[in-house]
């Protein structure tokens, strides 16, 4: 089993990648002092946090928007050290939308226990990392293609099955 963590509360919290579009490994950090903690998490699960924290904090009056984000603060601190792949990861509230928690559990086979990551924060932490979870998610958005809709590699290109990889479909 994996050491478990929990920093209560955070100094600082964020959800983002690294990489190319196409190529990208999502993660949350979090800071209390001088300890950091990396988990490696899939991109749904980042647009899902996202969702919930603008969701969680709506029952508080309170609207995640452009405005929040700021990119340069809550940019991954490098290197990216990840302690363990996050399976599941959840995120609650107290009653007045004050504190909240998210807990990560890792990714483990079947017989294996469980190791567990709590991060504790108020709620200007959940507004930014909300913000830039949501802005991790759309900065990798490749295009797409006009006749599958699929994503376009920059480097690889697209064989479109519309076109049953013959070239660009005539009309």
């Amino acid at each position: 089993m994996a050491d478990s963590y929990e920093l209560d509360p955070v100094d600082w919290i964020s959800a983002g990648a690294t990489g190319d579009p196409g190529a990208r490994t999502f993660y949350v950090q979090a800071r209390k002092g001088s300890e950091y903690v990396a988990l490696v998490v899939e991109k749904t699960q980042v647009a899902a946090l996202a969702q919930l924290a603008q969701q969680l904090l709506g029952t508080a009056g309170v609207t995640v928007t452009p405005d929040d984000l700021d990119e340069r603060a809550q940019r991954l601190v490098e290197p990216v050290e990840p302690v363990w792949r996050a399976g599941a990861l959840s995120l609650g509230a107290d009653e007045q939308a004050q504190r909240f928690l998210l807990e990560a559990q890792e990714l483990v086979g079947e017989e294996e226990e469980v190791a567990i990551a709590r991060f504790w924060m108020g709620r200007d932490e959940l507004i930014a990392l909300a913000a830039h979870a949501a802005y991790a998610v759309s900065a990798g958005a490749r295009e797409r293609c006009r006749f599958c809709s699929r994503p376009i590699d920059p480097v690889a290109g697209h064989v479109c099955p519309a076109t049953n990889g013959h070239g660009p479909l005539t009309v």
